[in-house]
């Protein structure tokens, strides 16, 4: 009887130490899963050179600015290639052209848009893909975004306030 006293103990000594170290480790390992999969899901608002190119031939098809169709496919060769562009000075700042392709895609439609219509709800959604060029063309000169100033402009075009704040909301998280 002693004997079996003295295994329990050992077993629940050795489970406590097993759970006092390997709790930290889980919770290590937890977290470490939940920041990449918020850095995953940061990522994949972020134009590939593939939703750029996909832009690009909706806006050749629309009859869209050549101008801005050359910005963009340089955009995509430096996001295809980023290492060949170092040396290289850049057409537009990271957040200057991340803008400008976003209007393009609320212009446009594409995959691009898709990922902000992705981040409404219906309500919001369904106005966007039916009045996509409004809400481009509200956006469009706004100097400083911010959720704040892209909401503002909306309504100021005459969008309903609870969809311009899921707008200016969906397109400050693929802004950012």
């Amino acid at each position: 009887m002693k004997q079996n006293h003295i295994r329990i103990a050992a077993a629940t000594a050795m489970t406590a130490v097993t759970l006092g170290v390997a709790a930290p480790v889980a919770s290590a390992v937890d977290s470490r899963r939940d920041r990449a999969a918020a850095s995953q899901a940061a990522e994949s608002l972020r134009p590939t050179a593939s939703d750029v190119r996909d832009l690009i031939y909706r806006m050749r098809a629309d009859g869209a600015d050549t101008q801005k169709i050359r910005e963009f496919e340089q955009y995509a060769k430096q996001l295809e290639n980023p290492d060949t562009h170092e040396g290289a000075e850049r057409i537009l700042g990271s957040g200057t052209i991340i803008r400008k392709l976003i209007v393009a895609g609320l212009r446009h439609g594409g995959v691009w848009s898709g990922k902000i219509v992705g981040k409404l709800h219906k309500k919001s959604g369904d106005f966007l893909k039916r009045n996509g060029g409004k809400v481009a063309d509200a956006i469009e000169d706004v100097e400083s975004w911010s959720e704040t100033a892209l909401t503002l402009a909306l309504v100021k075009a005459g969008v309903p306030a609870d969809i311009a704040k899921d707008l200016a909301m969906a397109i400050m998280l693929v802004a950012a």
